[in-house]
């Protein structure tokens, strides 16, 4: 017990030491913040609508709230708990509290991997960002160069040609996304060129992401007063937008009034 105890207290002193090397927030508020802005992401404004409308409106929201509750949200707390006890990084809190259990560690390690894919998405933003700017949206025409014969607008959509042969024609949204942002090829035997302004969005989003870590905890906080209110701001602006466009009603009842037949569907609990 002497020797546990001793143990103990010379982890709690190598902690308090590791924790000083490292830094911490600067603030209560700023750590609020960093855990806000983890709840809201893409996925808010680009799944989550898109799975909601596809699995029965709010019978989406049946087995969501029940998986975010018995799931997602003891997960989230007790990542957090671990964090803040243990004041280590996702591999080594492991080896504080349990040796074997390591390879949790590593498995996330992994998925921190995979989720640098999200740093490309950022550079499409900035890319879209950029052209945002224009008088006239490039992807709201098909007057630009690089728009087909087979394009159509939204102007032309109800029109009776388009709407009859829709599988023979092309979004001007969806050539400016292909043939001018990506410029898609034939086929994976032709590669393409560089897309240098793609390169030159994708190194701006990783100057700014080195910018927003590169001191730790003390830059990231300060830089959570922006990326943790700002997303949210975003989805009051998108939710008002919603409710000004026409058929708004229909989708309101069609969220708050689900056919809860859709329930029986395993798609929609998995």
């Amino acid at each position: 017990m002497v020797e546990a105890e001793k143990n103990r207290q010379r982890w709690k002193r190598d902690t308090l030491r590791g924790s000083e090397d490292r830094g911490g927030w600067a603030s209560k508020r700023e750590y609020i913040l960093v855990v806000a802005g983890n709840v809201i992401g893409l996925g808010n404004v680009w799944r989550f609508p898109y799975l909601c409308y596809k699995n029965g409106g709010g019978a989406f929201l049946v087995p969501y709230g029940l998986l975010a509750v018995f799931c997602g949200v003891p997960l989230f707390l007790l990542e957090i708990a671990v964090g803040q006890y243990t004041q280590q990084g996702f591999i080594t809190c492991w080896t504080q509290l349990c040796p074997l259990a390591k390879g949790i560690g590593f498995g996330q390690l992994t998925v921190v991997f995979l989720n640098s894919t999200y740093i490309m998405i950022e550079a499409w933003a900035l890319f879209y960002l950029v052209f945002s700017f224009r008088s006239q949206l490039p992807w709201a025409s098909c007057d630009n160069t690089w728009n087909t014969a087979d394009c159509f607008d939204l102007h032309m959509f109800n029109s009776s040609n388009v709407t009859s042969n829709q599988t023979q024609h092309s979004s001007a949204a969806m050539e400016f996304w292909e043939r001018r942002m990506l410029g898609m090829s034939g086929g994976i035997d032709d590669l393409g060129g560089v897309r240098w302004e793609l390169v030159l969005c994708l190194l701006a989003s990783w100057v700014i992401c080195y910018f927003s870590i590169w001191k730790g905890v003390k830059s990231s906080g300060k830089v959570a007063y922006f990326t943790a209110t700002f997303p949210y701001v975003m989805l009051l602006i998108l939710l008002v937008r919603g409710l000004t466009l026409p058929g708004a009603s229909e989708g309101i009842y069609y969220y708050l009034y689900p056919d809860l037949n859709h329930l029986a569907n395993v798609e929609v609990d998995c």
